[in-house]
């Protein structure tokens, strides 16, 4: 009989911390999601900090053009060439990172729905709900950065592809001269592109804080 009661009460304990680890699985799943969204915000961070090499690559290309069309531009133009190319490809994966970034954030706030869903408490309900309105807003609050960004990008893309046309049929004196305004435009327009991607940069860091929990350094012992 003693044996029969002790293997009740194990089993009894055995069910009560599985039903726990379940539990907990259910809850410590949010944070996990949020941190999949601070990575994918990290990610594309990553990308923005690329695109801005790349514009100084390319903008470092149009002044080496210059300087050497009295003597051979040729290996400067296609310095400038493979710039183009390469800031091109930066701005498909930047374009990638965004919706992997814009993905993650649909599932977190999704599992967070679904999650609260099952609370019985009014009054969690309520917090809940309030604040998954305030960090959906400041999750949102990335396209207005992201979009006016894209709109000053993609003519500026165009104009140095049709650059770059224009070059390699005329790589003259007289035509790097009679191009030296466009340089002047393009040079420009990327320095206004790098302020706006340091704005999206900020604001990428304040969004990051704000979704996910802060991440201790491990104590020195």
């Amino acid at each position: 009989m003693k044996t029969k009661h002790l293997t009740s009460v194990s089993a009894a304990i055995a069910t009560a911390t599985a039903a726990l680890l379940f539990a907990g699985c259910g809850t410590s799943s949010g944070y996990k999601q949020a941190d999949k969204t601070g990575a994918g915000i990290a990610e594309f961070r990553a990308e923005i900090v690329n695109g801005k090499k790349a514009i100084d690559e390319t903008m470092m290309a149009i002044d080496q053009i210059a300087m050497s069309a009295n003597t051979n531009p040729r290996k400067a133009f296609e310095t400038y060439a493979k710039s183009v190319s390469k800031l091109e490809s930066t701005a498909a994966t930047v374009r990638k990172r965004a919706q992997d970034m814009k993905d993650q954030g649909q599932a977190y706030f999704k599992q967070w729905e679904e999650q609260m869903a099952q609370v019985k408490n009014p009054e969690i309900q309520k917090l809940a709900k309030e604040r998954k309105a305030k960090l959906q807003e400041t999750f949102d609050n990335i396209k207005k950065f992201t979009e006016p960004l894209k709109a000053q990008f993609d003519p500026w893309m165009a104009d140095l592809k049709d650059l770059q046309k224009y070059l390699s049929n005329d790589l003259t004196i007289a035509g790097v001269d009679a191009a030296k305004s466009l340089f002047a435009k393009a040079k420009a327009e990327g320095m206004d592109l790098q302020k706006a991607m340091d704005a999206l940069i900020a604001e990428l860091n304040t969004v990051a804080a704000t979704l996910t929990p802060a991440n201790m350094p491990p104590q020195s012992k």
